[in-house]
């Protein structure tokens, strides 16, 4: 293995923490969050672990948003 395949290697090791840590933290977000019913809760949770990246990234984006957020931009 050249000096490449030893950065790529490091590399992929390096984003599959990344991922998985962020899977983890949306994770605990899900759990901690009160605002949303159990069902939402278990849906949430479902599709992080089926799509970890897929999953973090729409909890991120879009599942996070409790009602005192969204009435910031209600005004």
């Amino acid at each position: 293995m050249g000096f490449w395949g030893i950065v790529f290697v490091v590399l992929g090791v390096l984003v599959g923490i990344a991922v998985v840590a962020l899977a983890a933290l949306a994770i605990v977000q899900v759990v901690r969050d009160r605002s949303i019913t159990w069902q939402a809760r278990l849906s949430w949770s479902a599709a992080i672990v089926a799509l970890p990246l897929g999953g973090a990234l729409a909890w991120f984006a879009v599942g996070h948003r409790t009602r005192e957020f969204e009435g910031t931009f209600a005004r």
